[in-house]
């Protein structure tokens, strides 16, 4: 949401170009954070003395949704004294029937990530490429902080270091919060069960 009253302000500015805007519009919404490993242990070993070996017990999640929530260019034109901080409001760009289908895409998302029967697998194998892309990304920041140019090999078709990279997480942790919990506190919003 937060990406979204950002890019309609610097569209409503002109800072972004209508292709650009429509560019926006119409690009799947990435998003990743951790995942709480410990509950997903052995239990056996974790209670008996798992719990006191130290590690990094978590992964990452990653979700898709079709876009980032907009208003059409009618609604800004007959609504524009409706903005608020200079982007429309959030009950314009995500009514709660729209946040409900979104909230239950991304828990589909979630719960297949879950279940997947190589979640450590898959887990681990990230871990290894993480590591490597913020070695080189350190890397290229030091040579900048240092005043040095980058190596066009150093320098891939979009990079993080570029004014135009749009990048994105989410610092909440899943696997501490059960489905349940969720059951209990919003119980009219979504239907967790299926």
């Amino acid at each position: 949401m937060g990406s979204a009253r950002v890019l309609h302000r610097r569209y409503l500015r002109g800072e972004i170009s209508e292709e650009e805007w429509e560019w926006y519009r119409t690009q799947p919404f990435h998003a990743a954070g951790p995942i709480n490993f410990r509950p997903f242990l052995d239990r056996e070993w974790y209670d008996s003395g798992g719990a006191e070996v130290v590690m990094f017990g978590i992964n990452f999640y990653f979700v898709t949704i079709p876009s980032i929530p907009t208003v059409s260019g009618r609604w800004l034109s007959q609504h524009h004294s409706e903005l608020e901080d200079g982007a429309p409001p959030f009950s314009a760009l995500l009514p709660q029937d729209h946040f409900v289908r979104r909230v239950q895409a991304m828990k589909k998302q979630l719960k297949d990530i879950l279940a997947h029967p190589l979640l450590f697998e898959i887990g681990t194998a990230h871990a290894v490429e993480r590591v490597r892309s913020s070695k080189a990304a350190v890397g290229k920041w030091r040579k900048l902080q240092a005043g040095e140019k980058l190596e066009d090999a150093e320098k891939p078709i979009l990079d993080f270091l570029t004014e135009n990279y749009i990048y994105h997480i989410d610092v909440s942790s899943l696997g501490n919060v059960s489905c349940t919990f969720y059951d209990r506190v919003l119980p009219l919003l979504i239907d967790f069960t299926d």
